[in-house]
């Protein structure tokens, strides 16, 4: 194992642990617990920063929020979320995650997301390919739209009433895709890279969210695209899929509307 993406994974760990301590109880329904949640964030940020910092002190760690100072360093960055799907954790839905992405000269090389409820590490290494508990993800080389998997926000097509996009989906759901999502695109991108969803539609997708997804998808072999087949989808419409034959399949069926 890179000692690095070794680092990562027990600072994941016990970030995600510490956190979950609070997940079932009923902390979110007053101001005074409000505040035990952040100073319980605050916490496990700290817990990741000295893992960080005990082994790596020259190392650089940013929050998600501060993506624009990436080229400002020279020595490697790590930029740690520690909840993706606070919305979720605060209602007890079970899903969200922790995500570590570590760059190298500006370029992203591990990446890790851990599901503390599901106990289940997701991990990646530019060129070493994607894991998961240790075990090699690949993407599964399907290549018909019917009975594959799909995963998308659709409450934001609702918010932002975006018509086209309803086109898009009825006329993948009347080719027999199955919707299945957990409202979380980091992990998803995870299930993806697993084989357990066959691909995404991610509108106004942004790349900063992303990036530990990301890579995990493309060292399990998957392909990230706009609905043109090419590389222009920041801020717009998003498709990652298992591998080509099957991103060409959707490419065909959204260019029917866009």
């Amino acid at each position: 194992m890179h000692p690095i993406l070794n680092i990562a994974i027990r600072a994941a760990r016990k970030g995600g642990n510490n956190i979950i301590q609070i997940y079932d109880k009923k902390v979110f329904y007053n101001i005074k617990n409000k505040k035990i949640f952040k100073e319980k964030i605050k916490e496990s940020n700290q817990i990741i920063k000295n893992i960080i910092k005990k082994s790596y002190p020259k190392h650089h760690i940013l929050n998600r929020y501060n993506y624009f100072k990436l080229k400002n360093f020279k020595n490697p960055v790590w930029i740690v979320n520690l909840i993706h799907g606070k919305k979720n954790f605060k209602k007890k839905f079970p899903n969200f995650c922790i995500s570590i992405a570590i760059f190298f000269k500006n370029k992203l090389n591990i990446s890790v997301i851990y599901d503390p409820l599901k106990n289940e590490i997701f991990s990646a290494v530019r060129g070493y390919g994607s894991q998961v508990n240790g075990y090699r993800m690949r993407s599964i080389n399907s290549n018909t739209l019917y009975k594959s998997y799909l995963s998308s926000r659709i409450d934001l097509i609702f918010l932002k009433n975006k018509k086209i996009y309803f086109n898009i989906l009825k006329n993948l759901f009347n080719k027999g895709v199955i919707f299945r999502t957990t409202s979380l695109i980091p992990l998803d991108l995870s299930y993806l890279s697993d084989g357990r969803i066959d691909f995404i539609l991610e509108f106004d997708f942004k790349i900063k969210n992303y990036y530990s997804g990301m890579l995990q998808v493309k060292e399990s072999g998957g392909i990230i695209s706009d609905f043109q087949g090419g590389c222009n989808y920041n801020n717009k419409l998003a498709i990652i899929a298992n591998n080509l034959n099957l991103l060409k399949l959707i490419i065909n069926e959204i260019k029917l509307f866009v």
